[in-house]
């Protein structure tokens, strides 16, 4: 999945993942109770995060950045971690955003 968002660079700009329906199509999969235990956002190095969170109860990841310059594209990965109730495993899963970056 990649979702495709565009940015000015002189602003700081906001984006969230809600997982809530990758975990449902899991839940029809796997048996079980699924949590999110962590997130991680790896974003290209002319990318600056500002701040990042998430939240187990609505399976949100949050991203606060700024950077880049007009005219380019630039990936931010979100990696999150989870566990299952019936089983003894951390597991990971990756999504990406495409961020243009354009004079506004």
């Amino acid at each position: 999945m990649t979702c495709v968002i565009t940015k000015d660079p002189d602003n700081e700009w906001y984006v969230y993942i809600d997982w809530i329906d990758w975990f449902v199509d899991q839940r029809d999969n796997i048996a079980g109770e699924f949590f999110l235990t962590g997130s991680v956002w790896f974003p290209d190095p002319a990318i600056s995060e500002d701040a990042s969170s998430f939240s187990n109860e609505t399976k949100k990841t949050y991203f606060s950045g700024s950077g880049g310059v007009a005219g380019n594209k630039y990936n931010l990965v979100n990696r999150i971690t989870y566990t299952v109730s019936t089983t003894s495993g951390t597991y990971t899963e990756d999504r990406t955003i495409e961020v243009r970056i354009k004079e506004k």
